[in-house]
């Protein structure tokens, strides 16, 4: 693979460049010579260039990937962490009062409590995937 060293002509030299004069003008043979290291340089550039493009794309490659990895880990991270069994329906407390007139106050405050929790958990659960959903497409999210 090329590299910057293999260049033989700065921009100085190419700028500073004088050509000896003979009867009819500038040597052509010297200007031939110059240029033929003109398009050397050039193709070593232009080397230079594809090697670095094939390398950004070999690393935009691994990068997708591990993003790609990254969110699978997350998604089976996120489906242990949300406890499934605790999930409680909701009842509205007018129908429990009705119909479990028999069950003793502090037992139909504690099913309430576990109920406004089990809704609260579920709530947190949807804002936080709607807001990991909002960060990917806005793109805001590494």
């Amino acid at each position: 693979m090329p590299d910057l060293n293999d260049i033989q002509l700065s921009t100085e030299d190419i700028l500073k460049k004088q050509f000896r004069t003979k009867v009819k003008g500038i040597d052509p043979d010297e200007v031939d010579a110059f240029l033929d290291k003109v398009i050397a340089d050039y193709d070593t550039f232009e080397q230079i260039i594809e090697d670095l493009y094939g390398q950004i794309g070999d690393l935009q490659g691994k990068l997708i990937t591990d993003q790609q990895k990254e969110k699978t880990l997350e998604n089976q991270q996120s489906r242990r962490t949300v406890p499934t069994d605790t999930v409680r329906t909701y009842t509205p407390s007018s129908q429990t009062s009705t119909f479990n007139s028999f069950v003793d106050n502090d037992s139909e405050q504690e099913t309430e409590n576990s109920t406004n929790m089990a809704i609260i958990q579920r709530i947190s659960a949807l804002e936080r995937k709607v807001y990991n959903l909002e960060r990917r497409v806005y793109g805001l999210q590494k």
